[in-house]
């Protein structure tokens, strides 16, 4: 098999133009709307998503342990878990969590075939309410930085007590610069990176109202501190560009 194929992902959506003309999503939210687009947008907004979304199907694979569950926390359109399906080679239980039940419609015709090998099992609710017992992996892609504070210490709490020993959590966030100049800097070649991508720099400031106190970014040291906090002393970072960061955290 071409080797190409096997890490390609499924992304199947329009083109992503919420934000060209007339009125926009704002605030901004995980609605049928930007559901429709979503595949278009985040692999167009976010710098590394396709290898961040490997990596992370490389990691589920090398930390799986037969009769636990993989769960991807805001799994939006399913891309991730549909990749992790491919690239485990014996059947296993795929969890997907999403509170927008329009992504979880896009990620149940997006995994047909995935069900066919895996136990795929999506649920509609906010993270906080869900158990991740029995889990040996669990990945947190871009979806703390949605939850209030105090939502997110709660969350890695729970993930770090139902992972089981040896357990790895597979994190990726939006975070700031602790330094102005350099968040100043950050910020601008980010938002080159997305004109690069196809995106005037109207959509682009249009994007940023709308998400104005929806996505709030924390610094890495601020985002350490919740992992130590939860109860992770295991921590390495693997990718960063720009603002975006993916750190692999252990339980014991």
């Amino acid at each position: 098999m071409n080797p190409d194929l096997e890490t390609e992902l499924y992304l199947s959506s329009d083109k992503d133009e919420l934000f060209k003309t007339g009125p926009w999503p704002k605030p901004f939210a995980f609605n049928e709307e930007v559901a429709r687009v979503f595949d278009d947008m985040v692999s167009r907004s976010v710098p590394l998503y396709r290898e961040v979304l490997t990596c992370a199907a490389h990691w589920a694979k090398a930390y799986y342990q037969p009769g636990t569950r993989i769960i991807d926390v805001g799994c939006s359109t399913g891309t991730l878990l549909e990749l992790i399906g491919r690239f485990l080679n014996q059947p296993a239980q795929l969890v997907g969590i999403d509170n927008s039940q329009a992504m979880l419609e896009q990620a149940q015709a997006k995994l047909a075939i995935t069900k066919e090998q895996h136990q795929v099992d999506l649920w509609c609710e906010s993270a906080e309410a869900c158990s991740f017992s029995n889990s040996s992996v669990v990945i947190v892609n871009y979806t703390l930085q949605f939850l209030a504070l105090s939502q997110r210490q709660t969350l890695l709490r729970s993930i770090h007590a139902g992972l089981v020993s040896g357990g790895l959590l597979f994190l990726s966030e939006k975070v700031k610069s602790p330094v102005p100049q350099f968040q100043e800097t950050m910020t601008r070649h980010y938002e080159a990176f997305k004109q690069h991508h196809g995106y005037a720099q109207r959509e682009i400031e249009r994007k940023k109202e709308a998400l104005e106190n929806v996505l709030v970014p924390l610094t890495e040291s601020q985002q350490l501190e919740m992992l130590r906090a939860a109860g992770f002393h295991q921590i390495d970072s693997l990718l960063k560009l720009h603002n975006f960061v993916t750190w692999v955290a252990l339980k014991s």
